[in-house]
This record gives structure tokens, sequence and C-alpha cells, in this order.
């Protein structure tokens, strides 16, 4: 059975242990020492605490553990390294045990940076695989070290180590609800080359910002396709802008906007990719150049799928308001779909997508991990007693 102060341990453990993207930054390589000192002093040990058939490891520090005589046949789930939010904690590593009352939480809570995100959902699995044993087929952990925002870790997870399974399970903070699918994402980059030149006499440069502007606002003309019945709309967003050199009363050289495209199921990125190129044309004295960025596939499953039931089953006799949802945000469950693993996202903690609540305070209620640790074993053993093995 789980075991709510050994879950509670493990939670603050990770929490307290720095795995989040350096401020200044937006992505992490693959085999940061950081990430990596992670997976060895902490993520690792208490892998091996759970006694898995076998353990493998890539340079980058992805690993795979197999349980039972015939893992791939079982479920597959996915925990995450990288933090990527809450930013702005004053004390993002302190792993506190705080009351839940003044975040809108019941009982004790951990709080620390990637306590929502993935830590409070990587501590539930691996509770829930603590008490999993006489598998008939069985299960495979996979510990995914991708900081980029792309399927980097999940590729190097799946096609590099053969990290097989039946049905996917991506562990992260969905509240308790099964998100059985979101669109996908691709990010363009779009820069446009000028020269520099003192502000005081711009003519003896070329400016790129008024070009880079006038990229932005053709993205308006863009045609996008019909909605999906549950995912909704595709889009086009420019979220970042940067100009180089930024210096004393310079015009910059260059100037890079990227632009986040939802995909939808059945859209190719590289014509979304080409179209938005298409709306851009060649402007004298400028070189603008139009490039894909890391992508992520779109996910969609069966809200009937066993496994999608087993979960609901599980939170419900917890007493909770157990269902499924559709996802705003695309994560990683968008790879292993494509490979032919249904693949849903679960697990405990209240993520906030809006204003400063995706840079500051994660909080995650330990009851709720305690539900989402159960409900991840009800549903592994769910597959496995109907699992053809």
């Amino acid at each position: 059975m789980v075991d709510p102060a050994r879950l509670e341990s493990t939670l603050v453990r990770l929490v307290q242990t720095p795995t989040g993207v350096p401020a200044g930054q937006t992505e992490i390589a693959p085999g940061d020492p950081a990430i990596a000192a992670a997976v060895t002093d902490v993520i690792g040990p208490l892998v091996e605490e759970l006694r898995p058939e076998r353990i493998d490891l890539d340079a980058d520090s992805n690993l795979v553990a197999r349980f039972g005589p015939n893992p791939d046949a079982g479920a597959l789930l996915l925990v995450y390294v990288v933090s990527q939010h809450a930013n702005q904690m004053a004390e993002p590593h302190a792993g506190r045990i705080v009351g839940g009352a003044r975040y809108g939480l019941a009982g004790r809570c951990v709080l620390g940076q990637g306590a929502t995100q993935n830590k409070g959902a990587m501590a539930a699995v691996l509770e829930a695989l603590r008490d999993v044993a006489d598998l008939r087929a069985g299960v495979t952990l996979a510990v995914n070290t991708e900081g980029r925002s792309s399927h980097g870790g999940s590729k190097a997870l799946l096609d590099g180590l053969g990290a097989e399974g039946a049905w996917g399970l991506v562990a992260t903070g969905t509240d308790l609800q099964v998100s059985v699918g979101n669109r996908g994402r691709v990010d363009v980059r779009i820069e446009v080359l000028g020269a520099s030149a003192h502000s005081s006499q711009p003519w003896l440069g070329a400016n790129p910002i008024p070009i880079a502007a006038e990229a932005v606002r053709r993205l308006d003309a863009l045609g996008l396709p019909q909605p999906h019945p549950d995912l909704g709309a595709a889009s086009i967003t420019p979220y970042q802008l940067r100009c180089d050199p930024v210096a004393p009363h310079t015009i910059p050289q260059r100037v890079q906007v990227v632009v986040d495209r939802r995909l939808l199921p059945g859209e190719d990125p590289e014509v979304a990719v080409a179209a938005i190129r298409a709306v851009l044309p060649p402007v004298r004295g400028f070189e603008v150049r139009v490039e894909s960025g890391p992508l992520m596939w779109p996910a969609l499953v069966d809200p009937t799928h066993l496994a999608v039931q087993a979960l609901v089953g599980g939170v419900r006799a917890a007493g909770r308001d157990g269902g499924t949802c559709y996802s705003p945000n695309a994560f990683d469950a968008g790879y292993p779909c494509r490979v032919g693993i249904p693949t849903v996202m679960f697990g405990p903690g209240r993520r906030r997508f809006g204003g400063e609540g995706l840079l500051a305070d994660e909080v995650v209620a330990v009851d709720d991990c305690v539900v989402a640790a159960e409900a991840i074993r009800t549903a592994i053993l769910a597959w496995d007693g109907h699992a053809d093995v």
C-alpha cells in the first residue's frame, strides 16, 4: 500500500534537488552536469530501491528501469527531471512543509520549484511502483532529462534505450484529471539581418526592428485549419523577441522572433513552417530567414481506453472528482502516441499558466500525491490483468 510519510519524504528530497532551468535561459542542454548529478545522486538511488530487473542509462543520464517478466506488454511511466517554471521563487529548493489553506489546498503540502510540474508526479510514480509485485506483464519506468521543450529525451528513451509499453503515462501535474489529448507545437524562428549603426544616424545602417515588426503583423494573415472538436484551434503566437547586439544607442544587426505554432492532429509541421515563410517576402537590404525549431507532436487517446478508465476510477475511489480532460499545453505525450503507444498525462498538482502563477510558488498537496500513486498503481494492475502475455 502507499505510505504517505514515505512519499512525502521522497517528494521533499526531489524538491530539494536543483533541476530548474537557470535564470536567463530558456533550456538546459542534454548532459547538463546539474541534471546528471540529480539522476546519479538522488533519482537513480530511489529507482534502485524499487529493485527493478534491469536499469539502463545513456550518456545524457536518461534512465530506463524495467520491472516484471514482460515490461513491454505493460505500462510505460515517464517521469521528468527538469523543472521549467516557478522561476521567481524566493527559496525554490527549500522543500518546506506548509499548510495548504493559503494555496487553496488541503492538509500538508510541499513547497518548492517543480512540486507541481514534475516532482509531485515523480514521487507518486515512485511510490506506486513499491507495491506491484508478481506482475504477469510488467512496467517500464523512463526517467527523462529533456530540458529543451522537445521530444529529444523521449527519442533517447524509446529509440535509444528501447523503452516500450502497451500504454503510457506522462507524469505531470494535471490536478488528478487524466489528460487524453493535447495540441502539438513547433517553434518557428524568424531572423532578420540588417546592419548596425548609431541610433543618431540610422541611415548609415539597416534597422531590422521594423522589418521584424512587419513580419509579426503578417502572421495575422495566415489561414489555419478548422478547430478540432476536442483540442480546439490551432494558433500562432510570437513569444520571444531578441536583438543583437544590445549596446548603447546602437541599432541591432540582428532581430530574432520566435513563434509558437500550435498544431492539430494531422497537420504537417513542415507545411506549417513553410506557410509562415511564404507570407514573409524578401526585403531589399535585409536577409529574412525562417527556420523550424523544437517540435512536439499532438496527442490523442480514446477516453474509453482501459488504462484511462482505471486511472479515473482510482481517483474516484479516493472520493475525488476524477475525470478526463484535454490539455491546452503540449508536453511529451505526443511522441509515444506517434510511435504507437497511447499515452496520457496524469499527476497531482494544479498547474497555473497565466501571469504570476507561472513564475511564483509551486506547491503540491501530499494527499493529492497519495491519490495519484494509488490511481497509477490501480491502472498498472488493471492493465496487467488484461494484458495478453
